[in-house]
C-alpha cells in the first residue's frame, strides 16, 4: 500500500467520519416518483511513474428518455491510497469535480461504493451527499461490512443486526449492494436502483460512467506516453464534453 499523505492522522479521519455520519438524512428529501435525472459516478486510475491519476466520469440518465443525456469528466492526480473504510478520502475529490462539471444537475446521484453500509456509517456515497447536500445512493459490487442471507434481502450490522443496506439481483448471478447515501430512504433507494438495472451488476448510470472512464483511461495512457501533461489532458477532457451530449 502506498504511504498515507504526510500529516494524515487516522484518528482525525475517524472523528470526521463519525461527525459527518451524524448528519446523514435517511428520509426522502425529494419525491422519488418525480425523479427523472439520475447520475452515476465512477473513477478509473492510471499509474504513471510515481504519480497516480484519477479519471472520474459522471453520467446523467433520463428515465423518461431511457438514455444518457449528458456526461462529464475530470482528470487529476490522486495522492491518497486505497485504504478499506477510507475510500471517500481518496475518491471524493475526483467524484465531486466530475459532478460539478455537469451542466444540468441530476435529482439523485448513484455512487460506485457504499453509503450507510459501512462500519462508520459514512461510505463514499454518504460522504459525498453530506458535503453537497444532494440525494445519493451507494451501489456496490462487493460487501464491505455487514452480513447477508440469501440473494436478496437486508444487509445487517454484524453487531447490532440493524438494517444498513439491501442486496438486490441486478445481474443474473452476482448481487448488487444498495445503501442509503444521503437524503433518501432505503426503500426508495432500492426501488430506484431496481428501475435502472439492465442485466449488469451496476445500474445503467454507473455502468455508463464505468465504461467511459475505462475508455478514457486507455486514451489518456497513450497521451501520457507523449508530451501531454495532466493539466492539458484535463482541459481537453473538459472541452470535449460538449461533443458528447446526446
Amino acid at each position: 500500500m502506498p504511504p498515507l499523505p504526510r500529516g494524515f492522522h487516522l484518528d482525525v479521519a475517524r472523528r470526521i467520519q463519525t461527525t459527518l455520519a451524524g448528519r446523514v438524512v435517511e428520509s426522502d428529501l425529494i419525491s422519488i416518483d418525480s425523479v427523472d435525472l439520475v447520475a452515476g459516478i465512477d473513477v478509473a486510475y492510471i499509474n504513471h511513474g510515481s504519480t497516480e491519476i484519477g479519471v472520474s466520469v459522471a453520467s446523467t440518465y433520463s428515465i423518461g428518455k431511457s438514455s444518457i443525456v449528458e456526461w462529464s469528466c475530470w482528470v487529476g492526480s490522486v495522492t491518497f491510497p486505497y485504504v478499506p473504510t477510507l475510500l471517500s478520502f481518496r475518491e471524493l475529490k475526483p467524484m465531486v469535480n466530475a459532478y460539478l462539471r455537469l451542466r444540468t444537475k441530476p435529482q439523485v446521484v448513484l455512487i460506485d461504493g457504499h453509503g450507510r453500509a459501512h462500519p462508520y456509517r459514512l461510505g463514499i456515497a454518504s460522504h459525498f451527499g453530506v458535503c453537497l447536500r444532494i440525494p445519493t445512493i451507494g451501489v456496490a459490487k462487493s460487501l464491505l461490512y455487514g452480513k447477508v442471507e440469501g440473494t436478496e434481502g437486508p444487509v445487517l450490522d454484524v453487531s447490532t443486526n440493524e438494517v444498513i443496506g439491501w442486496t438486490i439481483q441486478c445481474a443474473p448471478t452476482k448481487p448488487t449492494y444498495v445503501s442509503v447515501g444521503y437524503g433518501i430512504s432505503l426503500d426508495s433507494a432500492v426501488n430506484l436502483v431496481r428501475k435502472l438495472c439492465v442485466g449488469s451488476q451496476m445500474p445503467i448510470p454507473i455502468l455508463r460512467s464505468h465504461n467511459t472512464a475505462n475508455n478514457l483511461k486507455k486514451r489518456i495512457t497513450k497521451m501520457l506516453e507523449g508530451d501531454s501533461t495532466i493539466e492539458e489532458i484535463d482541459r481537453e477532457c473538459k472541452a470535449s464534453m460538449v461533443d458528447y451530449l446526446f
